[in-house]
């Protein structure tokens, strides 16, 4: 017997769902062994704190390599920034030099005089958030380092190393490639009154926490793409940013400030992190047993405390913000002054974060040049751009603003919802088109699958968003109510098309397993069985297309009334049989068709399996952010290229039952371009939301793929939906478009009525025409030699005009061309009528107009 589904079953399958996909609460439940862990942990960031807070500018002067420095370095009680931890810190100076001549050619000189030192130059962005992207070069430092010169047992006793002899993550080792910065400022800008050494304000007199996520693509080197957190402090006047990493090797965030380029940053960013850093640690330990994360962990994926850490290469950034005014921001202010250059500055962010109605014509992109250190593994990363490179090759690191970023996220994803709307308003209207079994039968199952499978997963990714979305929060849900009311719809129509369909392929099951049993019961009866004639039966076999029944038990023959009512005669027939003549299936045949219906798929196990399909493509998707880029674009590719390729199971199932036309021309053109729309997005769009690398000659693949599959469903309308395919591909289906010849006339080939008598006394009856209009309409002689005769269609009573190709001529292909072929339609019951009338009846009924025959679908 079929399974039954369980509606428990599915409501708890729901709930498993929801708990995996919807995020966790921000202190998860963790062991007491990391609590102890973390409070140890503290213990030492407290130790760096003092640290931090007792040193001063100049204590931490490490050797330049030369030997005469050796005796002169001083180190401070910092892990990492010990002598005894060997860190490269050599090139320091080298890494502060490089840091001030970009930051002196983003900022240069105003009538001569340099005013980045005193904070008077360019005005800048005085919120730097914002995601940007550019090219990198790596540079080796002065020295050499590998994970064979440090003994990480002997410089943090404490821990137990992982991986620490062999080579360490983030090392990156190729010659160029690229990066991406997602920067986050702290919305209080802390102000000092105070000022240094000649009068100048401590770094413009106002300073800023900030953190960001570093992507780096290692493409040329290990292929490896690294993702980690930096923490460090802004100069909003000057436009720096100074961020490290910090790990259970290195303390980074505590001896930031003997990092900066000069006794002004020191200062600043000293008092600041004293003060920020010490209220973390207070609430770290407060919540130390419910918040278990480790402040200011460069590790995204383990946020965790860890008693087994990992090693890993460090990095210190030195990043300048460069000034909006050369992107045109107002060209006609350029000597109007820094003030008035700040006063616009000021307005835009103002508008950007709290909208008031502002005009605004363009807010500037968002540039930055870079310079990333690594301390440990002894190399240096510096983007692409002015002065080391043209203008034209590279500009260092460009993006934009958060605020830019998130509208172009609420627009983008109102676009998509409407983009959605509109295929649900394309599918209401090919379902008004078929809504009956005949035109439902023709559409192929899997092209309306492959549509709800990707709404179904838009709407899973948009419901998943939404518990999490802030300002995105209504475009989000706009998006989730579309693909919903898509998935919906898709799927109550592919709920129809499967139950319309499921006796289709149950009987060629039956069929297949049936055929099997049959020839291996007939080879059993044939070893077991005496070969003697059977003295009441025919000695001969009959034709092979007879049925078994017929053979069995031949039935008296129907002779057709004056009124033509064949079903009612044939009903008699079969009444006057005796009972004891009907066929029984055996056993075998009943256990066959039992097993088949059981085989069958239900419709519910079909969406199981669609859910089950979208959850691994999602998961893969998710976790190819972390694979080789070439590996990642062959997948990303893969993915769209099957998506695209939904209107290739319409052509099989066209080719499959001979059928012209299935899908209005409207639905096909529109469902392709509105696909395609997204995925050009993606694929096409250099600043997109997602900041995935374009693609454009794959997506000019992918439009060249969907483009060819609209063109052969266009020939198999026109040309015929086998055109082309071997004859002994596909199953045997009743040609509704046949070659009409004269020699097939005693065959009974030609429909009734297009007899050449039959022909003429029609024409002599139908409205009294005389024998001048019976050769008009009966047998006028085409080219080629061809015979046009005219019969009257039974649904529509006008004129149909036939091309019969007279008897001997070999080349009739030429002259009853296909398309001529393609205006009548001819039933097996040998009646003949205009295609859009027998294709408009059949729309509803599957019988013939006249005799009531079973038609064969189209």
């Amino acid at each position: 017997m079929p399974q039954t589904q369980h509606p428990a079953a599915g409501l708890l399958f729901v709930l498993l769902l929801i708990w995996l996909l919807f995020p966790e609460g921000e202190y998860p439940n963790q062991s007491l062994a990391l609590s102890d862990l973390a409070a140890e942990r503290l213990a030492r960031y407290h130790d760096a704190l003092d640290v931090l807070n007792q040193t001063r500018w100049g204590d931490f002067a490490p050797r330049t390599g030369q030997e005469e420095d050796a005796t002169t370095a001083q180190y401070v009680n910092l892990t990492g920034f010990r002598e005894q931890d060997g860190f490269a810190w050599e090139d320091l100076g080298q890494f502060r030099e490089k840091g001030l001549e970009l930051s002196r050619h983003a900022i240069p000189p105003v009538r001569g005089e340099q005013r980045w030192d005193t904070a008077q130059g360019e005005a800048v962005w005085v919120n730097a958030s914002g995601t940007l992207r550019g090219g990198w070069v790596r540079r080796p430092g002065s020295v050499s380092r590998a994970y064979g010169s440090y003994n990480l047992n002997r410089s943090v006793p404490s821990m137990q190393w992982i991986g620490d002899k062999v080579d360490w993550a983030r090392n990156i080792t190729g010659g160029t490639g690229r990066m991406m910065i997602r920067l986050e400022g702290n919305k209080t800008v802390t102000t000092y009154d105070e000022h240094a050494e000649g009068s100048s304000p401590l770094s413009g007199g106002m300073i800023r926490n900030v953190k960001g996520i570093a992507m780096i693509e290692d493409t040329t080197g290990s292929g490896l793409n690294w993702e980690m957190r930096l923490w460090g402090v802004h100069w909003p006047r000057q436009g720096v940013i100074l961020m490290t990493t910090t790990s259970e090797k290195f303390e980074g965030i505590f001896g930031l400030p003997h990092l900066t380029p000069s006794a002004d940053f020191f200062q600043s960013s000293q008092r600041l992190l004293n003060q920020t850093l010490n209220g973390v640690v207070a609430k770290k330990q407060k919540n130390i047993y419910i918040d278990q994360n480790m402040p200011w962990n460069s590790d995204v994926d383990n946020p965790l405390y860890t008693a087994y850490p990992s090693p890993h290469c460090e990095f210190v950034m030195y990043a300048q913000v460069h000034p909006p005014i050369r992107q045109g921001l107002d060209k006609g202010s350029l000597d109007l002054g820094t003030e008035h250059m700040e006063d616009v500055i000021h307005a835009i962010e103002s508008e950007l974060q709290n909208p008031e109605g502002a005009p605004i014509r363009s807010v500037p992109r968002l540039q930055m040049s870079a310079v990333i250190y690594s301390p440990d593994c002894a190399f240096f990363l510096e983007t692409k751009g002015p002065p080391d490179f043209p203008p034209s090759e590279a500009d260092h690191l460009v993006g934009m603003k958060t605020e830019v970023h998130t509208h172009q996220v609420k627009t983008w994803m109102l676009v998509y919802a409407l983009v959605v709307f509109a295929q649900v308003r394309l599918l209401k209207n090919q379902m008004k088109e078929s809504f009956t079994p005949s035109t439902m039968g023709r559409i192929s199952f899997w092209t309306i699958s492959a549509m709800v499978v990707v709404d179904g997963m838009t709407f899973t990714a948009a419901a998943t968003w939404v518990s999490s979305a802030a300002a995105t929060f209504l475009p989000t849900l706009a998006l989730m109510f579309a693909s919903f009311l898509s998935m919906t719809i898709g799927g109550s129509f592919l709920a129809k098309i499967h139950e319309v369909q499921a006796p289709e392929s149950r009987g060629r099951r039956e069929q297949g397993q049936s055929s099997s049993s049959d020839a291996s019961g007939a080879t059993s009866s044939a070893t077991s069985a005496p070969l003697t004639p059977n003295p009441t039966g025919p000695i001969l076999p009959g034709p092979v297309t007879a049925s078994r029944s017929l053979l069995q038990h031949p039935s008296q023959p129907v002779i057709v009334p004056s009124d033509q009512d064949i079903d009612a005669e044939i009903a008699e027939a079969a009444s006057a049989v005796p009972r004891t003549t009907t066929a029984t299936p055996s056993p075998r045949q009943a256990q066959t068709r039992t097993q088949t219906r059981t085989q069958t798929q239900t419709f519910q196990a079909i969406v199981g399996r669609f859910i089950l399909f979208s959850l691994c493509v999602s998961f893969l998707a998710i976790s190819s952010t972390t694979w080789y880029p070439r590996a990642r674009a062959f997948f990303l590719n893969l993915c769209a290229a099957v998506y695209l390729s939904l209107w290739l199971p319409q052509i099989c199932r066209n080719t499959l039952r001979n059928c012209r036309r299935a899908l209005r021309w409207h639905f096909v053109v529109g469902q392709s371009v509105l696909r395609l729309l997204p995925v050009a997005y993606f694929w096409v769009k250099d600043d997109n939301f997602l900041y995935a690398r374009p693609d454009r000659q794959a997506f000019a693949l992918l439009c060249a793929w969907v483009w060819l599959q609209i063109v052969v469903l266009a020939a198999q309308e026109v040309v015929g939906p086998r055109f082309g395919v071997p004859r002994g591909w596909t199953p045997e289906v009743w040609d509704y478009h046949p070659l009409l010849r004269e020699d097939n006339v005693e065959a009974g080939g030609l429909p009734i009525g297009l007899g050449a008598d039959e022909t003429a006394a029609a024409a002599i009856t139908r409205r009294g025409s005389t024998s001048s209009t019976v050769e008009k309409r009966g047998s006028i002689s085409g080219g080629g030699g061809a015979h046009v005769r005219v019969i009257d269609c039974a649904i529509c009573r006008e004129v149909l005009e036939v091309p019969v190709v007279k008897a001997g001529d070999d080349d009739g292909s030429r002259v009853a061309s296909v398309f001529a072929r393609r205006l009548y339609m001819v039933t097996p019951c040998r009646h003949i009528f205009h295609t859009a009338c027998l294709e408009g009846w059949m729309r509803f009924r599957l019988q013939c107009p006249i005799c009531r025959e079973d038609l064969p679908p189209i």
